[in-house]
């Protein structure tokens, strides 16, 4: 398995390793017993891929004498909730879960959020191993502990840090994901392109083709390189205390408005946050941080991807607004907008004029 690290994320609640590769389920399997040897894992998947991936994951588990308690539910954000948890928890109960247990975590970026958030509170904490089945959630959600459940108020308002075990990513998951999805997973992945790296973004550019039609070696690389770019972050900034991983919520602050007045349903996380970049890079145009050329930049690389870079009708501005002031990098009752100052360049500002921020919304209809 050596060879299929792709990075070692640093943590206080311990080290470990992100595997990407191709169709390597025997081997995580075998490489769980050796390191672990559970006598039963927990698998919690999403109904959506329980037959293509979760029931495939627990042949190779028991083929190595684990005995696996698998249970699959929809799961999606309008899910991602107490409610759900909590029907989580009777059943881990009911399953015979002890301190010691290892959970698995089978399916995209709301399953990983949602599970994780689980793992961090059943019995004060359980041990778990994500194995994210969307682009979403192996270049963003599944890296770096951060677990959590919507709220009525805000997404993500509940939740905790619980770091994995480890992560696995098999690229082959990918081959079944839907054109918009993954086209919403790209959102992240460019994202981290946008903020840190001039090089990956030209890539981004330049190879477009190859990568939209999942192309290797070209399609693993890109993703193991935006992997390589969270890990870093989150090592150097595990609880998001300093400023480093706040860095990574570039277009969240509105993406996360937009997700919460559409009630979760009308846009994908990628696409909401494929809107809020293109809010953010307006309003660091309209600050002078970037030149239009810049922005224009960005509105056409996502463009590339299939993403939305326009509001959609029936969203209302001074909503959309106001409803950022729920957002989890407030502080002091301000704002931690993520701009930029050039590609891989970003900044942090806390003092844009609201007048700002609306003209730049506006400008995205």
């Amino acid at each position: 398995m050596n060879d299929l690290i792709a990075s070692n994320i640093k943590s206080t609640q311990g080290d470990y390793p992100i595997f990407v590769g191709n169709n390597f389920k025997k081997d995580l399997a075998q490489y769980i017993k050796n390191k672990y040897d559970p006598k039963k894992i927990f698998l919690i998947s999403d109904s959506k891929v329980f037959a293509s991936e979760a029931i495939n994951l627990i042949n190779e588990l028991e083929n190595f004498d684990i005995t696996c308690e698998s249970l699959s539910i929809d799961i999606n954000e309008t899910k991602k909730n107490l409610e759900t948890c909590t029907y989580i928890y009777d059943w881990l109960l009911s399953a015979g879960s002890e301190r010691n247990s290892i959970l698995i975590s089978i399916g995209g970026g709301v399953t990983t959020d949602l599970v994780g958030f689980v793992a961090s509170s059943w019995l004060r904490g359980l041990n778990v191993i994500h194995f994210p089945t969307s682009l979403a959630a192996m270049v963003d959600a599944s890296i770096g502990g951060k677990t959590g459940v919507n709220f009525k108020h805000g997404k993500n308002l509940i939740g905790a840090f619980k770091q994995p075990l480890l992560i696995a990513m098999d690229t082959k998951s990918l081959d079944t994901l839907k054109e918009r999805e993954l086209n919403s997973g790209w959102a992240e992945a460019i994202k981290h392109a946008f903020l840190f790296d001039k090089e990956l973004l030209n890539r981004f550019q330049m190879q477009s083709g190859d990568i939209i039609s999942k192309k290797n070696p070209v399609f693993t690389e890109i993703i193991k390189r935006s992997v390589q770019i969270k890990a870093e972050i989150v090592s150097k900034d595990e609880f998001e205390k300093g400023s480093e991983r706040i860095k990574l919520n570039f277009g969240h602050t509105i993406g996360h408005s937009l997700e919460g007045l559409t009630k979760y349903g009308k846009l994908l996380h990628g696409e909401a946050v494929s809107i809020g970049m293109v809010v953010a890079a307006n309003i660091s145009k309209n600050l002078k941080l970037i030149s239009t050329e810049t922005k224009n930049e960005i509105v056409s690389t996502l463009n590339q991807y299939g993403l939305p870079t326009n509001l959609t009708s029936g969203v209302d501005i001074n909503d959309l607004f106001n409803n950022t002031k729920n957002d989890k990098k407030v502080k002091n009752g301000r704002i931690n907008w993520v701009l930029l100052k050039d590609i891989g360049s970003p900044i942090i500002k806390d003092d844009v004029p609201d007048s700002i921020v609306i003209d730049s919304i506006r400008e995205a209809i």
